[in-house]
């Protein structure tokens, strides 16, 4: 159940992440934490629902636990959730901000930000939480048995950020993450377990994320287009599953009255560094994100208050079709904001 909630918290990152929350944060809405002249509380409360499907033979929640050959087709999951979200900060009299956000490579975090006189925010993120944050398999090459699961843990996490630079609404990341894997038994199906193959499999990772958002450029009236690019380093234990990734990020948005719609895409690139031992070849793999969705604000007259349809849907296309993964993610948000 832990792993299923920090899952969802993670999925349901994502869609906020594209959601025209962020999207249009600046304009009418006044989303940026901190921007406001008002010191106290502000940020919001609600209830998300959603259910995601998806292909892939790496998923440990509920995909295939039996796999006769690494080639055969990956079975589809399905699965739903409900759970409460929230957004809560603090801002004091001398422009410091306290409250959670952040996306730590959109696994959320807490967030201490400072407002210079340009409106420029200088923010710090730290971790929600440490532990388990996932299930993955302890062996995920194993045919013709059930594969068992272990726990992947955060161990550390940290994020700096230069938001709203100059009061534009441009924006400057970098997110670091060390991950832990308990039981790590990844290829000693297939080879011995001190073997110079085994070394190079090991899946602990220390993860930056250096990220960029350019300021919205107004098209028409209402209608924005917001760019951004990133690039991901992760250091593994074993060499086969170190790699660098990019991607670049377009998102289209537009308001209408009370409704805000937007449409996201991101597509990039992975590259491994070594030579993966159980398939003697290294490892790419060609990523995109396409999401699209509506925020109706105040509905039914009640103030202060948003309803949410997000669409996402993600894909990591491998050279190793083992590796191929497509997420579909349906989500629907009930929110006060205060």
């Amino acid at each position: 159940m832990k792993k299923l909630l920090c899952t969802a918290l993670i999925i349901t990152g994502l869609a906020l992440s594209v959601s025209t929350n962020s999207v249009l944060a600046g304009t009418k809405t006044q989303l940026i934490p901190g921007l406001t002249q008002e010191k106290g509380w502000s940020g919001s409360v609600g209830l998300s629902i959603g259910g995601v499907s998806g292909v892939g033979q790496l998923n440990a929640y509920d995909s295939e636990k039996r796999i006769d050959s690494l080639n055969e087709k990956a079975a589809r999951y399905n699965y739903d959730y409900i759970l409460p979200v929230f957004q809560v900060y603090y801002t004091f009299q001398n422009n410091i901000t306290i409250g959670t956000g952040g996306d730590l490579l959109d696994g959320g975090g807490i967030d201490i930000s400072y407002t210079l006189a340009d409106q420029t925010l200088l923010k710090v993120s730290l971790p929600l939480f440490l532990g388990t944050i996932n299930e993955i398999w302890q062996d995920p090459y194993l045919t013709g048995k059930a594969r068992q699961t272990t726990e992947a843990e955060l161990e550390s996490a940290i994020g700096f950020s230069i938001e709203n630079i100059g009061g534009s609404f441009a924006s400057i990341r970098y997110a670091y993450q060390n991950l832990s894997i308990k039981n790590d038994h990844a290829g000693e199906s297939r080879f011995d377990s001190t073997s110079d193959e085994i070394k190079r499999l090991r899946r602990a990772t220390e993860s930056h994320r250096f990220s960029a958002d350019l300021p919205p450029l107004r098209l028409a009236t209402r209608l924005y287009l917001i760019g951004g690019m990133s690039y991901t380093r992760t250091d593994a234990k074993g060499d086969a599953n170190s790699f660098t990734a990019y991607s670049i990020d377009l998102t289209l948005a537009y308001e209408m009255g009370n409704f805000e719609f937007f449409g996201h895409f991101s597509g990039g690139k992975a590259s491994y560094r070594e030579v993966n031992p159980i398939f003697d070849i290294k490892r790419r793999g060609d990523l995109s994100t396409i999401a699209a969705g509506v925020t109706y604000w105040n509905p039914f007259n009640w103030k202060n208050s948003s309803v949410d349809l997000t669409i996402v849907s993600e894909e990591d296309n491998s050279n190793i079709n083992f590796y191929d993964i497509r997420d579909e993610l349906l989500t629907a948000g009930l929110n006060y904001h205060f």
